[in-house]
């Protein structure tokens, strides 16, 4: 059955089981969840109705997509709210079957509301345990330090969230303003953070170039690469990205919202996946970008033709480079062929 038709085939990537590697939980929180914070705030009285809040999500450039990103956060004033984010995170999520996430989290960004890391963790974790409860789901956390506030701030953070390791916690990114602070300053946070068992990713090759990428895989020795959109301006880059199999999380439609690429003719995605590299297929902040994890798959198939062999390798991709132990692996390639087999057959 590898002949389906376009609408076919998006029909069916609503239907095929997902794991989502790269979304922000804070980027990802359901417009009507949004909305009920901004109201319940009484902090913006532009945001009238949910056209308002929808106007607020249209972005010139990366800096101002970043601004629109802090003005959102202020409406988040309790460490209790992130339970009811986390959980509604999820249930949007379970809605698109996905099985799996591991989503990002940028507590630091709530500091000045006065949370702490350990309360939003928590209440993440509750939210978590819930949605595993409720709808089957499972998901992790990786701690964004955030480039921007510098690695001793970023010390700090891993030294909160380390409790949490391994109890809801998986690993570390590092998000945030990329060309203006380089990866190499957190070479030792990193170092410690792998000597105590977290996993490893960063964002790199997204708003700078080759060079970031290089020095996330050299200094931080990440696992994987959040984007990586400009890594093709280096063809030795690709060729080890390649040779070792570096997982790349990649965005399409972030990467056109902030303007990373032009266009979607544009995006390396089809050239990398020719290439034989670990692509994983993400959403990143989808409320804020206006898509969803399962827009994400109907974007490859309607905009770049990709097949349903092509979406069945980005989903084993996503196990893959995912940071689950192998006997977790195991497990979910063998229930993803069941689900696979289960929602092809009523195309028959």
């Amino acid at each position: 059955m590898n002949r389906l038709s376009k609408r076919e085939l998006k029909s069916f990537a609503a239907q095929m089981p997902k794991i989502e590697l790269h979304v922000h939980l804070e980027g990802a929180i359901p417009m009507d969840t949004l909305f009920g914070l901004i109201r319940s705030s009484r902090m913006d009285s532009s945001v009238r109705d949910m056209a308002d809040l929808e106007k607020k999500m249209t972005y010139r450039d990366f800096a101002h997509f970043i601004e629109t990103w802090i003005w959102k956060n202020q409406f988040i004033h309790q460490e209790s709210d992130f339970e009811k984010i986390g959980y509604d995170v999820l249930k949007d999520l379970h809605r698109q079957n996905v099985r799996y996430v591991e989503a990002f989290y940028s507590p630091g960004d709530f500091s000045k509301q006065g949370l702490s890391v350990k309360g939003i963790t928590s209440s993440l974790i509750r939210a978590a345990r819930r949605a595993t409860k409720d709808f089957g789901i499972q998901s992790r956390l990786i701690i964004d330090l955030v480039r921007d506030d510098g690695p001793d701030v970023g010390m700090e953070r891993l030294d909160e969230v380390t409790p949490f390791l391994g109890n809801g916690v998986v690993g570390i990114g590092l998000g945030g303003s990329e060309p203006e602070y380089p990866a190499g300053a957190w070479a030792g946070i990193y170092k410690e953070a792998k000597r105590r068992g977290f996993r490893l990713t960063a964002h790199a090759g997204e708003a700078a170039g080759p060079e970031s990428v290089w020095a996330a895989l050299n200094d931080l020795n990440v696992e994987r690469i959040g984007h990586g959109v400009r890594a093709g301006e280096d063809p030795r880059l690709i060729s080890y990205l390649s040779e070792k199999q570096i997982p790349l999380e990649m965005c399409i439609t972030s990467n056109l919202k902030t303007g990373v690429v032009p266009d979607l003719k544009a995006h390396p995605i089809v050239d990398y996946f020719k290439r034989d590299l670990l692509v994983t297929v993400n959403s990143d902040d989808p409320t804020l970008f206006n898509t969803s994890i399962t827009q994400e798959y109907v974007t490859l198939i309607d905009g770049l033709d990709f097949t349903l062999d092509d979406l069945k390798k980005l989903s084993l991709n996503a196990i893959k480079a995912s940071f689950m132990e192998t006997s977790e692996k195991e497990g979910f390639r063998s229930r993803f062929e069941t689900e696979w087999k289960n929602c092809l057959s009523s195309y028959r």
